[in-house]
């Protein structure tokens, strides 16, 4: 049986997603990453600018592993602060730089979800970024086994 992830809402698709952790089938855990990605893909759709909209997401999708991984819903404040301040553009690039304190991308890449990260974005996208944030992050991808993007 195949779901339509874009027509499930937002609680759906988290129940969706609680379900496929839990589920010892062995198609469960490409569908959690499908719904999450899914999940990734609408946080961000309030942004016309794709990189933007990626940054939004990815925070929104930390917050979901952040939760499945302690139990308690945590919120990346910090990070949301430092995007409003800066702008989203300078946190990514001190992401991918490794400049920031966080473990959004080891916990991301942990759920399955490095091509739901900050780093990936700034990688697939070098014309927006600059040379030493790209080739940092697309080290530090390579470096965690999370596949490279074109």
């Amino acid at each position: 049986m195949l779901i339509d992830l874009t027509k499930l809402t937002d609680a759906q698709l988290e129940t969706l997603m609680n379900n496929a952790r839990a589920s010892t089938k062995p198609e469960a855990p490409a569908l959690y990453r499908a719904a999450a990605v899914e999940l990734f893909r609408r946080r961000g759709s309030d942004y016309t600018d794709p990189v933007i909209a990626g940054c939004w997401g990815a925070i929104a999708l930390l917050d979901r592993c952040r939760y499945e991984k302690t139990g308690k819903h945590l919120k990346s404040t910090y990070s949301v602060r430092s995007m409003i301040r800066n702008g989203e553009i300078a946190f990514m690039t001190d992401c991918a730089r490794g400049k920031t304190q966080g473990t959004g991308f080891v916990l991301l890449v942990e759920a399955g979800l490095g091509t739901c990260t900050v780093e990936y974005i700034v990688a697939a996208n070098p014309d927006r970024f600059p040379e030493d944030a790209v080739l940092s992050a697309r080290a530090r991808l390579a470096e965690h086994g999370v596949a490279l993007p074109e």
